[in-house]
């Protein structure tokens, strides 16, 4: 028997996946996105091979640095989109909200155009202090016609410790993703705090890849 395992066959022998058959032209098996806490109960289904591939979104900008979380200052100031000096009003991101005005006017913002998931968060950030930084990368989903105010989802929060120059970049380079599931109409956005608080000035440059199936 153990000559009629599926690895030991040729490959005239060995059947196509599950739903080739019917599976329509240009297509590439895939897994969707599941429910399960593991990230690993999805199904596999065919997918065109238009909706495959990669988006970055760059999230790059500077401020002083705070206890509380910061993000990005309004579009109507002159500084924007990389001045990050608006203050969240909290240190824990679930713990606070943030209004759909703010929200959309985030200078370092992106709206998701389609069902992604985050696959990485690469990039640098520097501090003239050696204070602890914590980049918290969050997405809001809004809903058409309601003003009430949003608390964000945390995708991932990394942090690092400052090297006392803004000539000495720090790396970032996460692909363990704590919340990686984007929706259509999620507006993703990029939050800044320290701790101590001794008024770093903190410079960020990110890419947050994302993939879709």
């Amino acid at each position: 028997m153990a000559a009629n395992e599926h690895k030991n066959l040729t490959d005239i022998n060995r059947h196509n996946p599950k739903g080739f058959e019917i599976a329509t032209n240009n297509t590439v098996l895939s897994k969707n996105i599941g429910t399960s806490a593991t990230g690993t109960d999805g199904n596999l289904v065919w997918q065109k091979k238009a909706l495959m591939g990669v988006t970055n979104y760059k999230m790059q900008g500077y401020l002083t640095g705070a206890l509380n979380y910061f993000y990005g200052s309004d579009i109507a100031d002159i500084r924007s989109p990389f001045l990050m000096d608006a203050d969240y009003g909290n240190t824990v991101v679930a713990s606070g909200t943030i209004s759909t005005v703010s929200l959309f006017g985030v200078g370092q913002s992106a709206i998701i155009p389609e069902t992604a998931t985050v696959s990485s968060i690469s990039g640098w950030i520097t501090s003239n202090t050696a204070t602890n930084i914590t980049i918290a990368i969050c997405k809001a989903t809004p809903t058409e016609n309601d003003a009430t105010p949003l608390v964000p989802i945390v995708i991932d929060e990394i942090t690092v410790t400052g090297l006392s120059s803004n000539s000495k970049l720090v790396r970032i380079d996460e692909t363990t993703i704590t919340t990686s599931a984007l929706a259509k109409g999620d507006i993703l956005f990029a939050m800044i705090k320290e701790n101590p608080a001794v008024l770093s000035l903190i410079y960020m440059n990110l890419t947050i890849q994302t993939t879709t199936f």
